[in-house]
């Protein structure tokens, strides 16, 4: 294949994860196309007019294979069911008020409610609320009698019928085939970043193409990291890889290749002038991994210059991460449906616990914000204030007092189309959690219905009624408006508005004046959804953003906890790769909620919450890379207090407590010295280093607040936090302040600066005593205090300290460890 195609055919694998809206996509217009067959011949055989039939077997189709999202084969059919049911349950209650329409209209109201609350349940109830209202929909469009429920009710079944055997039996998703999937676009995204690397090197520094490509590379960064988050949640689906520890084998790779790139991406001035330097980045970028791991082989034997080398390194990690993968998907049981393990045993007592995902995939996508709002109105916390509503009752009342104004606005302009406004104002409340999601999406739901507009008018003119000519199109149309549903909503309304226009075409109801009919009713229930976002219990886009902060700021301290948990007790630690993919989770909401911000309402930039988002990614990448760097690794006394002292003032400001100004600087002191040394040790307290760097403009609140005191931690030989009492004495022998520690082993001492004698004295027998001459001062952190086990005879503390070997001072406050 010429090598512009397989650039082309890599773009196109990377903008698609998994292939998952082109495969969706797909067997939508299948199980539309075919749906629409079966009922045909059905209502050949009945003897009915077909067009009822084959309308409804169409949407039944197009909401069962899109909506339905069940990770097993029993699940998606139980939910096919309760489709069903709720879409007769709509169009029951839409035929019962039928005769009375002011009855007919405040039914609708109640029945959108209804539709919005259910959502609370779980996304099964979010498929039937939509089949619900979609069942009212179409009994009013398709202006439904009450004598015709029992035919109706008997084509609905048969279209669920179908589409079950459809897709479950013909076409099931192979969740292992989708896995593979998702790691082809993986290596596609690696790929290119790869040849944005070239590219950044072929331009100056302080250009303009040289800023829109490194702006290009962070973008590709983020992609890369979203790529490897939806791989982590697919790991989670049944039957995708053959057991848990394939699982963990496919997140390791993973995570260790994303690493690796990220390295490959900050390559030294002058790495790319070494020809086999290029050549590894060239092998990349073309996808040829052999060619990677000889040319990057070439460079170790051939070159002495440590940036080609090291970027040889990183190539090598790359393909030997891209071989392990490949690997722990070649043991997926041959013969496995990769698709519907029903019952799953749990773990007996002394098996690894089961492999849990970082986020729950949604149709093979990461979720949307619904989850963080949710959490925004009913916290976790019980120490955090609640709202009184919840985020689906919100919507519910939003959705309701939208729809009434809409019918009221709608049946003005038109008594018999009124419903497109209703439509409008209710899709405007679907998939959206706060106020600037549902102004975008109403706003867009408006423009593509504007240009879809103009694109019908021109359209059906020239292809004309005939069947076999339009069905075509009609099936096109379907399939641009679901392929490109995650990439511009207003693109799907192009093509579903040009859909419409061909469909009235072959009910021979199309003209000019009704399609201008329908962008007017759009527009009127888009404007009104907008209106009732702000000001009916509106979720404030900025609130959202702070609640993702927190959530962020909240798998930080637990990941750094389990950071400070590994280097007191080195070895495999599965928790570290675990708490770094929850981390990039959290990342991806607040990058998720925060973009909306990022632009003023007249379209500026708003530069204080762009760096604020530019330091969560940088926080992210850091903390991911020290979560490596402590595999296997024993913690000096300065580096687990540095993480210790880290996670703690992180959950500080997750707890709303003030952060002084400086308290991060403290720990960054304290890491200076084991910074400066060799081994992994170092090179660990560096990433950590690097990471307390950065999180000022996260945590501290600028207010420099009281006296922060002297903080330190107690620890017994074993590692666990020890209860002590910790003494410090001055040189004149007045005791200067007494503590007890806490639960963690941590404690406070307010003194004044200067070197001061600190004995720590056990509170239960075994571990000797501690004493030890230290310079101290307001906000120094100290290395953790590790009580040693008791000698054979009592080693004295004399004014001057037990004898423990040197001392020697960290950073500018001057920290003592031991040497």
């Amino acid at each position: 294949m010429p090598e512009r195609l397989l650039r082309a055919r890599d773009r196109f694998v990377a903008s698609d994860p998994g292939l998952v809206r082109l495969v969706s996509a797909v067997r939508a217009v299948l199980a539309i196309a075919t749906a629409l067959g079966v009922e045909y011949l059905v209502a050949t055989v009945t003897g009915t007019p077909p067009l009822v039939p084959m309308m409804l077997g169409a949407v039944v189709a197009m909401l069962a294979s899109f909506g339905v999202v069940d990770a097993t084969r029993a699940g998606q059919a139980v939910t096919l069911c309760f489709l069903a049911l709720s879409m007769l349950a709509g169009m029951g209650v839409a035929l019962l008020v039928d005769r009375n329409r002011l009855a007919s209209l405040t039914a609708f109201v109640v029945v959108v409610f209804v539709a919005v609350w259910v959502r609370r349940f779980g996304l099964r109830y979010f498929v039937c609320g939509m089949g619900g209202f979609m069942g009212y929909f179409f009994a009013l469009f398709l202006s439904l009698r009450p004598e015709m429920l029992p035919g109706v009710a008997f084509v609905v079944a048969v279209a669920i019928v179908w589409v079950m055997l459809l897709t479950l039996v013909l076409l099931p998703i192979r969740n292992d085939r989708v896995l593979r999937r998702m790691l082809r676009s993986f290596e596609a995204r690696l790929a290119g970043l790869a040849g944005t690397v070239l590219a950044l090197d072929g331009h100056a520094p302080g250009t303009a193409e040289r800023e829109r490509a490194e702006a290009r590379l962070a973008s590709r960064l983020v992609r890369v990291n979203e790529a490897a988050l939806v791989i982590d949640g697919q790991l989670g689906t049944p039957a995708a890889v053959a057991d848990d520890d394939a699982a963990r084998i496919v997140r390791r790779a993973v995570f260790d290749a994303e690493l690796a790139v990220t390295a490959l991406t900050r390559v030294g001035p002058g790495t790319l002038d070494c020809d086999d330097a290029r050549a590894v980045l060239t092998a990349l970028h073309g996808g040829r991994w052999d060619a990677v791991r000889e040319r990057a082989g070439r460079v170790a034997d051939r070159v002495a210059a440590p940036g080609p080398r090291r970027l040889a390194v990183d190539a090598t990690v790359l393909a030997d991460a891209r071989a392990d993968w490949t690997a722990a998907l070649a043991t997926v049981r041959e013969g496995d449906s990769g698709t519907v393990p029903e019952d799953t045993a749990a773990p007996t007592v002394g098996e690894a616990a089961a492999f849990a995902p970082a986020v729950q995939l949604f149709g093979g996508n990461l979720p949307g914000s619904a989850g963080t709002v949710t959490r925004l109105h009913r916290p976790p916390d019980p120490g955090r204030p609640a709202s009184r509503l919840s985020l689906t009752t919100r919507q519910a009342v939003q959705v309701a007092v939208a729809t009434a104004v809409a019918i009221a606005v709608g049946d003005a302009l038109s008594e018999q189309r009124y419903y497109w406004a209703v439509l409008a104002a209710f899709i405007a409340f679907t998939g959206t959690a706060t106020v600037a999601e549902t102004v975008r999406k109403a706003a867009h739901r408006i423009v593509g219905t504007m240009i879809g507009l103009v694109g019908a008018i021109a359209l059906v003119p020239v292809l004309g009624p005939d069947v076999a000519v339009v069905l075509p199109v009609i099936l096109l149309s379907i399939f641009g408006a679901l392929y490109l549903f995650r990439l511009s909503y207003a693109l799907m309304i192009f093509f579903i508005t040009l859909m419409l226009g061909e469909l009235y075409a072959l009910l021979g109801t199309f003209t000019v004046d009704l399609m201008v009919l329908r962008l007017e009713e759009t527009v009127v229930g888009g404007l009104i959804g907008c209106a009732v976002s702000v000001l009916v219990l509106p979720t404030r886009t900025r609130s959202a953003a702070e609640e993702a902060r927190r959530g962020l700021l909240d798998a930080l301290a637990e990941l750094l906890g389990t950071v400070d948990r590994a280097l007191r007790r080195p070895g495999p630690c599965e928790d570290l790769r675990a708490g770094s993919r929850a981390l990039d989770a959290a990342l991806h909401q607040t990058l998720l909620l925060g973009r909306p911000l990022t632009r003023t309402w007249l379209g500026s930039t708003h530069r204080d919450v762009v760096h604020g988002l530019t330091a969560c990614t940088a926080v992210a990448e850091h903390a991911r890379r020290l979560a490596r760097s402590a595999e296997g690794v024993s913690g000096t006394p300065a580096l687990t207090a540095g993480c210790a002292r880290l996670a703690q003032l992180t959950a500080d400001a997750v707890a709303g407590r003030p952060v002084p100004t400086g308290s991060c600087a403290a720990v960054l002191d304290l890491l200076i010295g084991p910074a400066g040394g060799t081994g992994r040790g170092a090179a660990l307290a560096r990433e950590a280093g690097l990471l307390a760097a950065e999180l000022p403009a996260l945590l501290e609140t600028g207010d420099d607040g009281p006296v922060p005191a002297t903080v330190g931690r107690v620890r017994g030989p074993d590692g666990v936090p020890a209860a002590a009492t910790v003494t410090v004495v001055d040189g004149a022998g007045r005791q200067l302040d007494r503590v007890t520690t806490g639960d963690d082993g941590g404690f406070a001492v307010r003194v004044p600066a200067g070197t001061h004698l600190l004995v720590a004295a056990p509170a239960v027998a075994g571990p000797a005593p501690f004493g030890e001459h230290v310079h101290l001062g307001p906000g120094t952190v100290l290395p953790d205090v590790v009580l040693a086990a008791p000698a054979s005879r009592p080693v004295p503390v004399t004014a001057q300290g037990p004898a423990r070997g040197p001392a020697r001072v960290v950073g500018r406050r001057g920290c003592l460890t031991h040497g």
